[in-house]
């Protein structure tokens, strides 16, 4: 069985997948990126289907970002995974949709300016990170089990005395702890 996918341009060579560095330009500043291509051994035609212009894509937002000195796929991954979190809860806990954070990390969409400072402060202060926690009431969601830690228990028997004499009347008088007044006080007067 055959598994090589056959050109769609000549119908006939068989399509291989390349790779090579090309030069790009953005904002006056240049760099070298991969550029993910397909090529027909038979005709020689070369093109990018969907999942090449996606990884093209990519590396080129990765690019931007990094020209426009706003946090990369990578770093935005690194935060997330240092805080121990889900997709899903960053995007929650951040806001911006609820795959955001799956866009941002794969380089698939730029983050706000606002999104990227509030990335780079709670990356830079764990108490920013608790107070946004907090915030959203998502404190739960963020607190490790304790370990149980297993205790010898001791149990003591304890035997209460009371004493009663037999003048002592049983119930409880509340006006007699209210005010007190020596035995010999009223002789002193």
């Amino acid at each position: 069985m055959n598994t090589q996918e056959l050109c769609s341009l000549c119908g006939e060579g068989h399509v291989t997948i390349h790779s090579e560095m090309v030069e790009n330009e953005y904002k006056g500043q240049k760099a070298m990126l991969p550029l993910v291509f397909k090529q027909c051994g038979t005709c020689g035609s070369d093109f990018a289907g969907a999942s090449e212009a996606k990884l093209n894509k990519r590396a080129l937002m990765a690019y931007r970002k990094q020209v426009d000195g706003m946090l990369t796929g990578e770093e935005i991954t690194a935060l997330r995974k240092q805080y121990k979190m889900t997709q899903g809860q960053a995007a929650r806990l951040f806001g911006g949709g609820p795959v955001a954070f799956s866009k941002y990390e794969n380089d698939d969409v730029v983050q706000s300016e606002a999104m990227d400072t509030l990335l780079r402060l709670v990356r830079r202060s764990k108490e920013a990170f608790w107070a946004l926690v907090e915030e959203k009431e998502m404190r739960a969601e963020f607190m490790e089990p304790k370990p149980v830690v297993q205790t010898a228990v001791r149990f003591t028997s304890l035997t209460l005395v009371r004493r009663v004499e037999a003048r002592v009347d049983p119930r409880y008088n509340p006006r007699e702890f209210r005010r007190y007044e020596p035995e010999d006080a009223a002789c002193n007067l």
